[in-house]
């Protein structure tokens, strides 16, 4: 065997070990949360519509939902790891006192460090192996014609 098919069966070993290392790293590792929720607020008009029927009272809201409610009145936006509270998500506008806000929550998926890692590891475990295996098929036909 010549030194540059040794040198590309070695790097072709090497891309499937390192690949499988880092799809069992990947495995190992504890399932994390990919959605983040972002409550936004914009102060609305009492007259607007529907601001009556899916209203709810700043004092009617649970502790959870006062604090989101007022980071997002504080920051214009709060982002939460977990699921809002009902409270929240039940209800299109707050009345505090005598303003009105209208709120938005929207839902955001993210590609987590885990499931990174498995399809980076995967394929280039996939790919090592390929160029393994195909080299063999590559050598073993100059063996022959020899």
């Amino acid at each position: 065997m010549r030194f540059d098919s040794f040198l590309i069966q070695a790097l072709a070993t090497l891309m499937l070990v390192a690949g499988l290392v880092l799809a069992g790293y990947a495995l190992i590792q504890p399932p994390q949360s990919s959605t983040t929720y972002s409550l936004s607020i914009q102060q609305a008009d009492k007259n607007d519509p529907g601001v009556r029927s899916s209203s709810v009272r700043y004092g009617d809201l649970s502790d959870e939902a006062r604090i989101a409610f007022g980071h997002a009145k504080l920051h214009g936006s709060y982002h939460m790891s977990s699921k809002p509270p009902d409270s929240l998500r039940s209800h299109s506008y707050v009345i505090d006192h005598e303003s009105v806000y209208s709120l938005t929550i929207s839902e955001t998926e993210h590609i987590t460090e885990r499931m990174a890692n498995l399809f980076g590891g995967t394929m280039s475990a996939v790919i090592g192996a390929f160029i393994f295996v195909s080299w063999l098929d590559v050598l073993s036909g100059f063996r022959a014609n020899e």
